[in-house]
């Protein structure tokens, strides 16, 4: 029994104690409204930094494919301190002859290669980097749709914990009013220890869960901040959330053209072309190369001095090449590898295409059970407030008890919280419904 009296109030010390004595890391000082934390987002944000960098890679990659179609030009040269001569062998008139089969000590060669038929390799070489650019572009704009929707649901998180906080808030003051009231309804006679007890526990409750609002402002801050960017916390201007309505959401429904509009799809599409391009390409290895080759020497085999300049002479040589392949392990194993490549980024279109529709489906069944928890909420704020006004007006007439008034503000308190809850709670499946259509509801 001494158990079930003392308990309450342990609990109201140890809530006050946790109110009072623990510091709360501090807030962020910085405000932003929700158009200038978009902007800061596109400006800041790592992840979009990152798939502009991967975006330009791609346009630098279908340049590379490109070069095959364009002659290469290399220049080298070279000169040796020392060297040894190979020697021929020739026989005139029955005595042999060794003659030194001499080099030039310093040459430098200018050559050109250009191969006009390699198997349509650098055609599909081509379209490889050309469809895996178009896959980059897609994926950087489908990383700013994603960010513009993370920023307004986190953005929309920071309200919600701000209005739950003074909801909790609210909620406090009243019940300290309210415990207030009974001691002095305990020291006239009119109210007994269990009231006060009763109320104390319902006091420290309250006071730990304003700790745990406030303390999910700073979280959603702090992901705000490192959404946006930044090094620290970023706070918002805004004040409301968004009012739910299931009239536009109803008649939504799923089919080919909400894939079209998902840019994360048509990048997975891109994928898989240039994986089966690049298959292709890689297959041609075997096929014979034929190309223009020329070359322009400059040499000295007259003497061994460097800067002699009037010992150099010219040579030149203008002419077809041919290049095969046999056996290449190397080229035979990467035309491997872009197969099974090739396989995966098709089974992960796959998945995509089939999870599509899922989320889809499981987000618009979410907004749309929130919305009417909303409107059902609503009616709860109504009633709680009614029966809050009635159970004081009873108390003050003597017909009703504190512990009435108590649970009438409880429900009062519960109902208030409720509305904001399902209000994000609407905001986030709208933003997840979006990411799954692809465009702006």
């Amino acid at each position: 029994m001494k158990t079930s009296i003392f308990t309450p109030l342990v609990l109201g010390f140890l809530g006050l104690i946790l109110t009072v004595g623990v510091e709360k890391p501090a807030f962020a000082t910085e405000s932003f409204s929700i158009e200038t934390a978009l902007q800061k987002a596109v400006d800041q944000s790592p992840e979009l930094q990152k798939m502009e960098a991967q975006k330009d890679e791609a346009r630098w990659k279908k340049i590379e494919g490109f070069s095959t179609f364009l002659p290469t030009v290399s220049l080298n040269a070279n000169h040796f301190f020392e060297k040894k001569y190979e020697l021929l062998d020739i026989t005139f008139s029955g005595n042999p002859v060794e003659i030194p089969q001499i080099f030039p000590s310093s040459s430098a060669t200018i050559e050109a290669k250009w191969f006009f038929f390699d198997g349509l390799m650098n055609v599909n070489t081509f379209r490889a980097g050309s469809s895996a650019k178009a896959a980059a572009d897609s994926d950087y704009e489908w990383a700013r749709f994603q960010l513009d929707r993370e920023v307004k649901l986190a953005y929309s998180r920071v309200v919600s914990a701000k209005k739950l906080a003074d909801v909790a808030d609210q909620n406090v003051k009243t019940l300290q009013n309210h415990l207030n009231q009974v001691k002095n309804l305990k020291t006239g006679g009119l109210a007994t220890n269990y009231d006060v007890l009763r109320v104390e526990a319902q006091l420290s409750e309250a006071q730990a869960e304003l700790m745990l609002t406030k303390d999910n402002i700073q979280i959603a801050q702090e992901k705000l901040g490192q959404i946006l960017g930044l090094t620290e916390p970023a706070d918002v201007t805004g004040t409301d959330l968004a009012v739910p309505s299931s009239e536009t959401i109803q008649s939504l429904s799923f089919g080919p053209e909400k894939v079209q509009k998902r840019l994360d799809l048509q990048a997975l599409q891109s994928r898989v072309d240039a994986t089966d391009q690049m298959v292709t390409a890689h297959r041609a290895f075997w096929v014979p190369k034929i190309g223009l080759d020329a070359q322009y020497i400059k040499y000295n085999n007259l003497s061994d001095t460097l800067s002699d300049w009037s010992k150099y002479r010219p040579a030149w040589s203008v002419g077809f090449i041919l290049t095969w392949e046999l056996f290449n392990a190397k080229l035979y194993s990467q035309a491997k590898q872009e197969a099974y490549r090739a396989v995966q980024n098709q089974k992960t279109l796959v998945q995509a295409n089939l999870q599509a529709p899922v989320d889809f489906a499981f987000w618009k069944k979410r907004y749309l059970y929130s919305a009417s928890l909303y409107e059902a909420k609503k009616a709860d704020l109504e009633r709680a407030q009614e029966t809050v006004r009635l159970a004081d007006a009873g108390f003050k007439a003597g017909v009703r008890t504190t512990t009435e008034v108590l649970d009438a503000e409880l429900d009062l308190f519960r109902a208030r919280a409720g509305i904001v809850n399902t209000q994000m709670n609407c905001i986030e499946a709208k933003i997840k419904l979006e990411l799954s259509t692809g465009e702006i509801l």
